[in-house]
C-alpha cells in the first residue's frame, strides 16, 4: 500500500533511531562555530566582548538544537529533510564565519543567518504537512521565531549595548518558547505527545555533539601546537591540554548507569528540552577550555598573569557547574563531586594568579583526575567475560554503534587532515604534492589500522580503549609536524607513526595468548615492523631520498594487507582476516564525512577571513555545495549495503574498501585547499597550477568513487564517473586562462550532474 506524503515524511517510532550521514554532517559544522567562538572569546577577556559571545554561543546551539529536533520529528532519509538540514548548516556556517564582527560590521549577517535557520525551517515543515500535528507545531514554532526576528534584524543595525540588549531579549523569547510548548494566544495548546521527542534518538545527538565540542578543544590544542613549535615543552604543555579534554570528556559520561534516553522517554516533554538547556553550559566550558588550552601551548612558562590563569579555570569550572545541573535537574541526583571539584578550583584560584600557565593547567588535571577516580565505583559495572582474553575478544551487540572512543578517535583525523591540505595550498608544485600525500597516505593507515582494531576486539576493553587514546595522541603530534615532516621534524612525525603500531602489536599481541588469532596480530606486527624501518631510516636522509622511502613504507603496508599480512611459518586462516562488515562499513563512512567536515571548516574559515563580499560569498556556497555533492553522490544509487558485500565476500574485499576510500579522502584534502584558493581569490590571478588543483581534486575523488563502485559492487561497465573524468579533462585547458572562481564553476557542475546521473541509476 503506497504511503502518503506526511507518511513518508514523518518519522516512525518503529524506524531505527541511529545517526544518519546528513545528521553527522550538520554536526561537524559545530566545531569552526565553537574554534571561531573560542578565538572570540581569546581576544578580548574584558566583559562587554565575554556577554557578546556567550550570547553568540547560545544562538548557534540553538541552530543545532533546532536541527537535532527536525531530524527526531522527520524522517532525515527524506530528501526534504536532508534539504531542511543542509539549508540550517550552511545558515550556521555563515553565523559562525561572522562570528569576529559579528558585534560590528557583519552584524546583519549573523542576524540574517540565524533568523532564516529558524524560520525557514519551520515554515517549509508548515507548507509540507499543513493539517498534521506536526505541521501545527511548526506554525507555532514560526509564530514564536517570527516575533523575535524584528529584535535581531533591529538590533544589527543598533549601537553595540543596544544590540546586545535586543538580541538579549531575542534569544530569551527563542528559548522560552520551546520551553513553553510554543503556546500561541487564541491557539489551542499542543497536546504533551506532540512535544515529545524519542529519547534514545535525542540522548545520542546530545552524547554525539558533546564529544564534538571536545573535538574541538584537541583541533584548537593541535593547531596551536603547530604555529607555536614542537619544543619539548610545548609538546608537554600540548599533552597536558589533551589530557584535560580527555578528562572533562570521561566525567561527562560518569557515573556509569545515567541515561538520558531513560529520563526523556519516562518523565514529561520539558525534560529535553532541559537537557539541552543544561548542555549548553558543559559546552561553553569545552569552549573556555579550548581558550586556555591555546594560551597554555603558545605560553606555558609564560608570565603569571591573572587573566591567563582565570581563563584556564574557566573552562573546567564552568563545564563541572553544568555537569552538576545537569545530574540535578535531568536524573534528579543530588550531586557532590562536581560541586566540590568546583569549590577547589575556586579556593586555590587566588593562588593560581601566581602560577604560569603550565602550573594552573595541571593543578586543574589533578582536581578533575580525582573527580574521575571518585566516579570509578559508582554505578553498574558493564558486563564483563569470564577472563580477559574472552573479554577482548567479546563482540559488540549492535555493529553499526560506533563507542565514544571510536568517534572521539575520528575527530582528530580532521586537524591531520586539514594540515595536510594547508601543507599543500602553500606550495602547489609537483614535489610538495607528492610528499603531501605519503603524509596522507601514513595519516589514513594510522586510522585504517586502529578501525581494524576496534573491529577485531572489543572497543570496550579498557585495555583497546587506553590503546585508542595512546594512537590518538601519537598522531595529532604526526599532524602537527605535517607542514615541518620533509624538514626538522621528520623524526617526530616517522617516529610518532612507526611507535603507534608498535606499541598496537606490544598490547595485542601478548594479551592473545593462548588464542588461534596471536598468530594473525603477530604477523601483522612483522610486516609494521618492516614498514617502520624505512619510516625511521628515511627520517635522517634528504628530503628526496626520505620521500622514496617513505612512499616504499606506504607500499609495503598496503601490499601486505592486501595478501593477508603472509610470513613463512606463522599460517593463519582466511577467516581470521574477516572484519565484521556492518562495523567496517559505518567506519568507513564515518571517516569520509569526517573528510568532509574538513573541507568545510576549511572553507567556512578561508570565507571569515577573506571577507563578505559578494563573489566570496558566492565563492563559499559552491564549496558548499561541492561538499554537500560529494556527501550526496557517496550514498547513490540508493540500495547499496557495504556491509553486506563485506560479509560475503573475502577479506581482500575489505582491504580494497580501504583502498577506495583513500582516494576519496585525498580527492576531499585537494579540494579543501583549491577551495580555499577561489574562496581568498575568486577574481585573483590566472594561475595554471590553482586550475589544475581545483580540477584535479574532483577529478581524483570522481576516480576513488568509481573504483569504489567497481569493486565494491561489481559494477559492469561504469560509464558515469569515467565520463565526469573526461568531460573534466576536456574543458581543462580552456580553463587554464581563467581566474580561480570562473575554473570552480563548470567544475561543480560537472560534479552536479554526475550526482543526478547517481541519483538516476538504482541497483538491481
Amino acid at each position: 500500500m503506497a504511503r502518503t506524503r506526511w507518511e513518508r515524511l514523518i518519522r516512525t517510532p518503529q524506524q531505527p533511531r541511529e545517526i544518519t550521514f546528513v545528521e553527522l554532517f550538520f554536526d561537524l559544522a559545530i566545531i569552526f562555530a565553537l574554534m571561531q567562538l573560542s578565538r572570540r572569546f581569546l581576544r578580548d577577556f574584558g566583559w562587554e566582548n565575554s556577554l557578546q559571545t556567550l550570547l553568540l554561543l547560545a544562538a548557534v546551539w540553538w541552530i543545532w538544537v533546532g536541527a537535532a529536533r527536525t531530524t527526531d520529528w522527520l524522517d532525515p532519509n527524506q530528501r526534504f529533510t536532508q534539504g531542511i538540514v543542509i539549508g540550517m548548516m550552511f545558515a550556521g556556517l555563515v553565523a559562525a564565519a561572522s562570528v569576529p564582527e559579528a558585534f560590528g560590521e557583519h552584524s546583519i549577517v549573523f542576524a540574517a543567518a540565524n533568523v532564516a535557520a529558524h524560520l525557514v525551517r519551520h515554515l517549509s515543515i508548515v507548507a509540507a504537512l499543513h493539517g498534521h500535528p506536526v505541521g501545527a507545531r511548526s506554525m507555532r514554532a514560526a509564530i514564536w521565531f517570527g516575533a523575535t526576528a524584528p529584535l535581531w534584524i533591529v538590533g544589527a543595525f543598533l549601537p553595540t549595548t543596544p544590540q546586545l540588549v535586543l538580541w538579549s531579549v531575542a534569544i530569551i523569547l527563542d528559548y522560552a518558547g520551546v520551553g513553553v510548548g510554543w503556546r500561541v494566544p487564541r491557539l489551542a495548546p499542543l497536546p504533551e505527545e506532540h512535544l515529545r521527542v524519542r529519547g534514545d534518538h535525542i540522548a545520542e545527538r546530545h552524547r554525539q555533539v558533546f564529544i564534538i565540542a571536545v573535538g574541538e578543544v584537541i583541533l584548537t590544542s593541535g593547531v596551536a601546537l603547530s604555529r607555536a613549535g614542537l619544543d619539548g615543552l610545548r609538546i608537554g604543555a600540548f599533552v597536558l591540554a589533551f589530557a584535560i579534554a580527555g578528562l572533562i570528556a570521561r566525567a561527562f559520561f560518569l557515573p556509569r548507569g545515567l541515561a538520558l534516553q531513560e529520563a526523556v522517554d519516562r518523565r514529561p516533554s520539558t525534560v529535553s528540552v532541559r537537557a539541552s538547556y543544561l548542555h549548553l553550559i558543559m559546552i561553553l566550558g569545552t569552549v573556555l577550555t579550548a581558550m586556555g588550552a591555546e594560551i597554555l601551548i603558545s605560553q606555558p612558562v609564560g608570565e603569571a598573569r591573572a587573566e591567563w590563569s582565570a581563563a584556564i579555570l574557566a573552562g573546567p569550572l564552568i563545564f563541572l557547574g553544568g555537569r552538576a545541573l545537569y545530574a540535578l535537574r535531568v536524573f534528579q541526583r543530588r550531586p557532590w563531586r562536581a560541586p566540590t571539584g568546583m569549590l577547589l578550583l575556586l579556593a586555590i584560584s587566588p593562588a593560581m594568579v601566581l602560577l604560569p600557565p603550565l602550573a594552573v593547567a595541571g593543578t586543574v588535571a589533578v582536581v578533575l583526575l580525582g573527580i574521575v577516580f571518585s566516579y570509578g565505583r559508582i554505578g553498574a559495572d558493564p558486563p564483563r567475560a569470564e577472563t580477559p582474553l574472552a573479554q577482548l575478544l567479546q563482540k559488540r551487540e549492535n555493529p553499526r554503534q560506533l563507542s565514544a572512543y571510536e568517534l572521539f578517535f575520528d575527530l582528530a583525523l580532521i586537524f591531520a587532515l586539514t594540515q595536510v591540505s594547508q601543507r599543500l595550498l602553500a606550495d602547489v608544485s609537483l614535489g610538495n604534492v607528492a610528499e603531501s600525500m605519503v603524509l596522507l597516505a601514513a595519516v589514513y593507515w594510522l586510522w585504517v589500522a586502529t578501525a581494524w582494531s576496534t573491529d577485531w576486539y572489543n572497543p570496550d576493553d579498557p585495555r583497546l580503549q587506553r590503546l585508542i587514546i595512546v594512537v590518538m595522541l601519537a598522531g595529532l603530534l604526526m599532524a602537527a609536524a605535517v607542514p615541518t615532516a620533509f624538514g626538522e621534524h621528520g623524526l617526530l612525525f616517522a617516529g610518532a607513526y612507526a611507535g603507534t603500531h608498535l606499541v598496537r602489536g606490544l598490547v595485542i599481541v601478548p594479551a592473545l595468548r593462548g588464542s588461534p588469532l596471536q598468530a594473525r596480530s603477530l604477523r601483522v606486527v612483522i610486516w609494521f615492523g618492516v614498514s617502520a624501518v624505512l619510516w625511521l631510516v628515511g627520517a635522517f636522509l634528504p628530503a628526496s631520498d626520505r620521500l622514496f622511502l617513505w612512499a616504499a613504507a606506504v607500499v609495503v603496508e598496503g601490499v601486505s594487507a592486501w595478501f593477508g599480512w603472509p610470513v613463512p611459518g606463522l599460517s593463519a586462516p582466511q577467516s581470521h582476516l574477516k572484519v565484521i562488515g556492518e562495523h567496517i562499513a559505518e567506519r568507513y563512512r564515518q571517516v569520509y564525512i569526517i573528510a568532509l567536515g574538513a573541507l568545510v571548516l576549511l572553507s567556512s574559515r578561508a570565507y571569515s577571513n577573506a571577507g563578505f563580499d559578494d563573489f566570496r560569498t558566492l565563492a563559499f556556497a559552491l564549496a558548499f555545495t561541492n561538499a554537500a555533492l560529494m556527501l550526496w553522490s557517496y550514498f547513490l544509487p540508493s540500495g547499496r549495503d557495504l556491509g553486506t558485500v563485506v560479509n560475503s565476500t573475502a577479506p581482500k574485499i575489505a582491504v580494497a574498501a580501504g583502498y577506495c576510500h583513500g582516494i576519496m579522502i585525498a580527492g576531499t584534502v585537494v579540494v579543501a585547499a583549491s577551495a580555499e584558493i577561489y574562496i581568498q581569490s575568486p577574481l585573483g590571478p590566472v594561475n595554471a597550477a590553482w586550475t589544475l588543483l581545483i580540477v584535479g581534486g574532483v577529478a581524483l575523488h570522481m576516480v576513488g568513487r568509481t573504483l569504489f563502485g567497481l569493486v565494491m559492487y561489481g559494477a559492469r561497465r561504469p560509464w558515469r564517473g569515467p565520463l565526469a573524468v573526461l568531460v573534466l579533462a576536456a574543458i581543462t585547458p580552456a580553463l587554464l586562462m581563467a581566474p580561480p572562481l570562473v575554473v570552480a564553476v563548470p567544475v561543480v557542475f560537472v560534479a552536479f550532474l554526475l550526482t543526478v546521473l547517481y541519483a538516476r541509476s538504482g541497483v538491481r
